[in-house]
């Protein structure tokens, strides 16, 4: 069962205390991401993760180094289109070195000028390294399209030109908004004494105020609107063409969303999924293809990728569309609804088994609803669902007006326009 505490400065802490592990995650999250960002200051909060771990008041980048590596274990950061996340997950005797060092990384920066410019360096060649590889290409240019006049749309390491304009002000700036008490959620799992964490949290937090957040979320725009379209980068030197297409899916919020999880897991969930039997088993024409529900606090999109031989493209796609007019027309079959959830809420179960999966999934809890559930109350909404909800729901996702194609590879044209993929469902 998470515990939660509010402390006087507006921080929230979790703690999931697991009897049967030796080791815990801890975790920082802050509610800031790609989302966030002002136009003009695309990728700031991907280069502040980047900037924080290079040197704080008290230890420079060669002693975080060091600790990190003395801890054993995992240290690491991510950045998503919502909110950043530091994490220490180690043995269940280093907690207090665990918190002292992520603590300080998070919330005592140095914002030395030569480690900006150093990391400035680091992100362009991580950018780079994106655009080279097609499979992340792919999904950048599909959601760039897809969300073209809105900030989820926006690229989590920004441009190479947003990244070369940023300044070591505009990020101690952005710091000094974002990254307040407020807007921090600390996320403990594992083999801890719950005292122990929560005051150890406190006296890290004590000398750090309330403090207003800026008011950069309030500028952003509501729902997301899916713009269909279908959209080729040509890529002469990949032997495979790279496939992404997508609709408009539910948002965390929307009680939606466990339809069309099962939704996902039936079109190409897994080896046994509709789409995964039809492309990859029965016809071969690509290595694999699978399906992804991104679902988001203000909207989402669901995203079928896969990879084929140049001369397989047409078939591929021709057969990836008539799966989904299938599945629109036919519906579910009670044994693929039987099977979705059998995967589902065992995919659930599993993650309770991690103390990083459990750390990460109560922090996200709180960030989407405000609370912690527990996965007895997850795994019964899952199982609730029913037939004729999945079928309402594939009827919502085909509906053939959002449904957009992105196509990276060596091809000259495409055998598909957006009046074509409508038209097809």
């Amino acid at each position: 069962m998470t515990r939660k505490f509010i402390l006087d400065n507006g921080a929230t802490v979790l703690i999931d205390r697991m009897q049967d592990v030796r080791s815990f995650t801890l975790g920082f999250f802050v509610r800031t991401g790609s989302e966030s960002e002002p136009p003009e200051l695309q990728g700031i909060s991907h280069f502040l993760e980047h900037v924080l771990f290079k040197r704080t008041r008290r230890r420079s980048t060669v002693q975080i180094a060091r600790e990190i590596d003395l801890l054993g274990g995992d240290v690491d950061a991510f950045t998503t289109r919502e909110y950043t996340g530091f994490y220490a997950h180690t043995l269940d005797s280093r907690f207090a070195e665990a918190l002292d060092l992520l603590g300080d990384v998070v919330l005592s920066p140095a914002f030395d000028a030569t480690d900006v410019e150093a990391e400035r360096g680091v992100i362009l060649e991580e950018i780079g390294e994106a655009n080279d590889n097609p499979d992340d290409l792919v999904h950048e240019v599909f959601v760039r399209s897809f969300w073209k006049s809105h900030p989820l749309g926006a690229p989590i390491l920004g441009t190479a030109a947003s990244v070369r304009a940023i300044t070591p002000a505009d990020l101690y700036r952005y710091y000094r908004d974002r990254y307040t008490p407020a807007n921090l959620i600390v996320s403990v799992a594992g083999h801890v004494r719950e005292r122990e964490v929560a005051e150890g949290v406190e006296r890290l937090f004590r000398r750090r105020t309330a403090r207003r957040e800026n008011a950069l979320r309030k500028r952003l725009a509501g729902r997301p609107r899916g713009h269909q379209h279908v959209t080729l980068t040509s890529r002469h030197g990949l032997e495979q063409v790279h496939v992404c297409f997508g609709t408009e899916g539910p948002s965390q919020a929307s009680g939606r969303r466990f339809a069309a999880n099962l939704l996902d897991i039936i079109l190409g969930g897994g080896m046994s999924s509709r789409l995964f039997q039809e492309v990859r088993e029965k016809r071969g024409l690509a290595y694999t293809i699978a399906s992804s529900l991104n679902a988001y606090r203000l909207g989402g999109y669901e995203s079928i990728s896969a990879a084929c031989a140049p001369k397989n493209l047409t078939r591929l796609l021709e057969v990836t569309l008539r799966e989904l007019k299938r599945l629109k027309h036919e519906g579910v079959r009670p044994r693929e609804l039987a099977w979705a959830k059998q995967n589902l809420t065992g995919n659930m179960v599993l993650a309770l088994e991690s103390t990083i999966s459990r750390a990460s999934q109560q922090a996200r809890h709180e960030f989407y609803f405000g609370r912690s559930i527990a996965a007895e109350e997850l795994v019964a909404r899952v199982e609730s669902v029913k037939a004729v909800e999945v079928d309402e729901e594939t009827e919502r996702l085909l509906d053939g007006r959002t449904l957009s194609l992105s196509v990276v590879g060596n091809v000259g044209r495409l055998p598909f326009s957006s009046t074509d993929l409508a038209s097809a469902l």
